[in-house]
């Protein structure tokens, strides 16, 4: 029989490698939970649904090609003419997805780069239609 390996633990303090947090301004914050988004922008892609979360009433999609630079959007809000019973995991899909955008301030841009974060616009996507473009699967 193999012996088992004892495993040492990291003793690294991750607190110290941090950086030292203060408190968020109050104008920076707002903004960043209340994000003002322009007019939507609509794109329609192909792909599939990852995951549903019913409680949440939201959905992550893998699309095949690129939007905004990436392939996976997690945390999709639905359209009120979307029911959570009619979307299938890994079925292919033609989505109708709306791309809102928010500019972030002067202040906060520069508040976030102190913090090491380069943002300078808030990118937000809602799933406003599907339709199964392939049942085979």
């Amino acid at each position: 029989m193999a012996k088992k390996q004892k495993r040492e633990r990291s003793t690294v303090n991750t607190k110290k490698m941090a950086k030292k947090k203060e408190e968020i301004p109050e104008e920076v914050d707002i903004e960043l939970k209340s994000p003002k988004f322009g007019k939507p922008k609509t794109h329609t892609v192909s792909g599939y649904v990852l995951d549903i979360n019913d409680a949440d009433k939201k959905v992550d999609i893998q699309l095949y090609e690129p939007l905004s630079g990436t392939t996976i959007l997690e945390g999709l809000e639905l359209s009120k003419t979307i029911n959570l019973n009619d979307l299938e995991k890994g079925v292919a899909c033609e989505f109708k997805l709306d791309e809102l955008n928010a500019s972030l301030s002067k202040k906060t841009v520069e508040y976030l780069k102190e913090q090491g974060i380069t943002l300078d616009t808030i990118i937000k996507y809602e799933l406003q239609e599907l339709k199964i473009i392939d049942e085979e699967n």
